[in-house]
C-alpha cells in the first residue's frame, strides 16, 4: 500500500513537472479560449499549423517544449493549437485570413488581433517576437489603432501597408492602399518602390482605384518597372478566370465569359496576349466534354504556351491534375490512348 501511495505521488510530481516543462496548449474551440482568455485577463495564442508542415513541427517538438518558452507564455496566454486542415481550423484560417503554415496569433479577449507572427525560429527569437507584439510599437495592433484614430502620414501608412501585405491581412490593406494613394505623387506611385503594390492582385483588384491607375498610366510603368512585368500584371486576372473556367470552377458561365474575356484581351493589346489567348481557346472546348476535340486544340495550342513556362504549367495541371495524375481533371475519363495522345503533345512542347 505505501508502495502504491508513493508511486501515486511520484506521478503526480512528474506530471506537475511536465506540465511547467513548456507552453500549455489547452483543447478549447477558439470561442472558448476567447471566453477563458478575458475570464483570466490574458491574451489569446493561436497556433496555427498543418500536420504536413516542416516548419510547424519543428515549433511543436524544440521551441513549445522549452521550458523557459513556457515561462514565458503560461502566464500571459491561454494557447491552443488549429489543425488547418480540420473544422475548427478552417474556421479560424476563413476568419483571420491565414495562408502560411505556421501563422501565431497574439489576440486580444475582443476578438481583435494584437500581433501575428509566421515561421519557425529559435526559442530566445521567438520570445523576443512575441514580446515585441505585446509591448513594442511594431505590433500590428498599436499600427491599426494609429491607423484607427487618423494617422494619415505618407511614411506611416507606407509601412503600414508593408505590414499588413506580409501578414497577408489583404481585406485591411486595400483601405490602406486607397488613403495612400490619395497623397502619394503620381511619380512615386509608378516607382519601383511602390509596385508591391501595383504587382499584388491582393492589394490592386481589378475593380480598384490602384488597377485603374495601372491601367491608365500603363506606359509610365513601362518605363519604370519593364513592360513584360507591366503586362503579366494587367491580364492576371483575366488569366486567372480563364484557369478557374478551365477547371470546372465556373459553370455554366464558361462559353459567354470566354468571349468576353477574348474581346477585353485583344483591346488591351499585351505583350503576352498569344500565351493567354492559346489557354482562352483551350478552356473554350473543355465545357463540352469531348476529348478528342480537347487534344485537337491542345495540339495546336500548347506550343504557343512555350513562351510563357508558368502559365503553361497551371494549364497541364488543370487538364491533367498536377505530375499526371488524372483525378478531378478534364482528361479524367479519358481513355489510356487519349492519354497518351495527351502525354506526346506534352512531349513536343518539351522538345520545340
Amino acid at each position: 500500500m505505501r508502495r502504491f501511495v508513493l508511486f501515486i505521488v511520484f506521478f503526480a510530481a512528474c506530471i506537475a513537472v511536465r506540465g511547467q516543462g513548456g507552453v500549455n496548449f489547452e483543447i478549447l474551440t477558439f470561442e472558448e479560449a476567447l471566453t477563458k482568455a478575458k475570464a483570466e485577463n490574458k491574451l489569446l495564442f493561436v497556433d496555427c499549423y498543418t500536420t504536413w508542415c516542416g516548419p510547424c513541427k519543428l515549433m511543436s517538438e524544440k521551441v513549445f517544449p522549452d521550458a523557459k518558452v513556457g515561462e514565458f507564455f503560461n502566464p500571459r496566454f491561454v494557447a491552443v493549437k488549429f489543425d488547418m486542415e480540420k473544422e475548427e481550423g478552417k474556421k479560424f484560417g476563413q476568419k483571420y485570413n491565414v495562408a502560411a503554415y505556421p501563422t501565431f496569433f497574439l489576440i486580444l479577449p475582443d476578438g481583435s488581433i494584437q500581433h501575428k507572427i509566421s515561421g519557425a525560429y529559435e526559442a530566445d527569437e521567438f520570445i523576443r517576437l512575441v514580446k515585441e507584439g505585446i509591448e513594442g510599437t511594431e505590433s500590428l495592433g498599436n499600427w491599426e489603432e494609429k491607423f484607427r484614430t487618423g494617422d494619415r502620414d505618407k511614411a506611416f501608412l507606407f509601412q503600414y501597408l508593408q505590414k499588413l501585405n506580409k501578414f497577408n491581412e489583404w481585406s485591411k490593406a486595400v483601405v490602406v492602399v486607397d488613403e495612400l494613394l490619395k497623397v502619394a505623387s503620381d511619380e512615386e506611385k509608378v516607382s519601383k518602390d511602390y509596385w508591391f503594390i501595383f504587382g499584388n492582385s491582393q492589394l490592386s483588384p481589378s475593380d480598384s482605384k490602384a488597377f485603374k491607375f495601372l491601367r491608365d498610366k500603363r506606359e509610365r510603368f513601362y518605363v519604370a518597372i519593364g513592360r513584360e512585368e507591366v503586362d503579366k500584371r494587367l491580364g492576371e486576372d483575366l488569366c486567372n478566370e480563364i484557369l478557374a473556367i478551365m477547371g470546372g470552377e465556373m459553370v455554366n458561365v464558361g462559353s459567354k465569359r470566354l468571349k468576353a474575356i477574348e474581346k477585353e484581351l485583344k483591346k488591351m493589346k499585351l505583350v503576352n496576349e498569344k500565351s493567354l489567348l492559346a489557354s482562352l481557346e483551350i478552356a473554350k472546348v473543355v465545357e463540352g466534354g469531348d476529348i478528342d476535340e480537347l487534344l485537337d486544340v491542345c495540339e495546336k495550342e500548347i506550343p504557343i504556351l512555350q513562351g510563357d513556362s508558368q502559365l503553361a504549367l497551371w494549364v497541364l495541371f488543370r487538364l491533367a491534375g498536377p505530375f499526371l495524375q488524372y483525378q478531378d481533371c478534364p482528361l479524367a475519363s479519358a481513355t489510356p490512348a487519349q492519354k497518351a495522345r495527351w502525354e506526346k503533345i506534352i512531349q513536343l512542347k518539351k522538345n520545340n
